[in-house]
């Protein structure tokens, strides 16, 4: 019933009012979900949401009767607008590889709102993510920025600054680990007491754009992003962010569980890379499939990322790979959306209630199985189009009698 008035529901010319009728809402205030529940929609915004509400007159209608309505996704570590190719380097902005900035390197400035990779992630749920830096040439690798795979890309500059202590983190302070922390260590005290008449950088020092940079991100209330894995480097991240009065998250941790109450106290949450079950290196020899689990059982804020498994498709599978070693349910898909939410500072973002941005996915099933898709994604109440590159291309070859040049 849905899918036949989305096509005319998308040539409209503007979207104002909108009416979410019949599903399954997981609003993520509460555990249990609304059933039979309908979301009014005005400005953008969630006007109403509840059982039994009349939808007015002028309201656009979409039916999710037998779907499932959640908040849209949030991917807590993404390369979108930065990277389209991989292996192409003119299509690759997210690493500063030459140039020595670091703390001041703000991927903002080269954002691409019109990266194809956007709609592919888009139909997946996502409507909003952290596009970060990459490891360069320093162990802080700079500055992530918030987006938006709907209407304005760019949500926020200057998000979070991010920095990497894992393996490769050696080879950018001389070869040790403890180089690459005693530089960071050192940046951080300097910066907190940096006056830009009194400074005087030495040889491999940050420059004053840096260190003005760096301060500026000090006193701003933004989360310090550290990659590590390994249980020694995430508790001398913990002691950085605590001299420094920081939010600390933690990209990868595959030993966070060995320390998860110093997590705990530290307010820290971790972004999870769910498959990463096997030690791939000397860091994760102590990876295990319940890390999600055992953090949230310890109450570490838990959230996912798809990263490394073709981007953002495979979001939900982590998700449920983690509920089938221990996480609810419930608190999986809170790891998606409202404490990924809570994490980067998005307000009224990740939750059904009045006055939230309408940012809604409808499910043809339980969205964290992998045989089930999402049917309509909204994005600050305008429906999106449910097409991608990738379908386009699928729609072009489905026919093969056509001469190559034709199709």
């Amino acid at each position: 019933m849905a899918l036949a008035v989305l096509p005319w529901l998308l040539a409209a010319p503007s979207w104002a009012d909108l009416a979410i009728a019949g599903g399954r809402v997981y609003t993520l205030e509460n555990p249990e979900p609304l059933q039979d529940a309908t979301i009014l929609i005005a400005g953008g915004r969630i006007e109403a949401v509840g059982v039994n509400l009349s939808v007015p007159f002028a309201y656009q209608r979409i039916d999710a009767a037998g779907k499932i309505v959640t908040p849209g996704l949030i991917e807590s570590y993404s390369h979108f607008g930065l990277r389209e190719i991989e292996l192409e380097p003119s299509t690759d902005d997210a690493a500063l590889l030459e140039y020595p900035l670091a703390p001041a390197f703000d991927v903002s400035y080269a954002l691409n709102p019109n990266s194809t990779l956007i709609a592919v992630n888009r139909m997946e749920g996502v409507t909003r993510a952290i596009a970060f830096p990459l490891a360069g040439v320093d162990p802080l690798a700079g500055l992530a920025a918030a987006v938006r795979l709907g209407g304005e890309f760019l949500l926020e500059p200057r998000t979070a600054l991010v920095g990497y202590l894992d393996a490769a983190a050696t080879d950018l302070a001389g070869g040790s680990r403890a180089a690459a922390l005693q530089r960071l260590f050192r940046a951080f005290a300097e910066a907190s007491r940096f006056s830009p008449s009194r400074y005087r950088p030495g040889p491999g020092d940050y420059s004053r754009h840096d260190m003005a940079a760096l301060k500026r991100f000090i006193t701003s209330g933004k989360p310090l992003v550290l990659a590590a894995d390994r249980a020694a480097e995430i508790r001398r991240a913990i002691d950085l962010a605590a001299a420094h009065d920081l939010r600390l998250v933690v990209l990868g941790g595959a030993e966070a569980w060995r320390v998860r109450e110093a997590l705990a106290a530290a307010g820290a949450a971790v972004v999870v890379r769910v498959h990463g079950n096997l030690p791939r290196s000397f860091d994760a020899l102590g990876a295990r499939l319940d890390n999600a689990a055992l953090l949230h059982e310890a109450g570490v804020r838990v959230i996912f990322t798809g990263a490394g498994l073709g981007g953002a498709t495979n979001l939900r599978q982590m998700a449920g790979n983690a509920v089938a070693h221990g996480l609810p349910w419930h608190d999986a898909l809170a790891g998606l959306t409202r404490r990924a939410a809570e994490t980067w500072g998005m307000e009224d973002v990740g939750v059904i209630r009045p006055g939230a941005h309408a940012d809604l996915v409808i499910w043809s099933g339980d969205p964290l199985e992998v045989t089930t898709w999402a049917e309509q994604v909204v994005i600050d109440g305008e429906p999106m189009p449910m097409r991608s590159r990738q379908t386009q291309l699928f729609d072009r070859y489905q026919d093969l009698s056509k001469p190559y040049g034709y199709r």
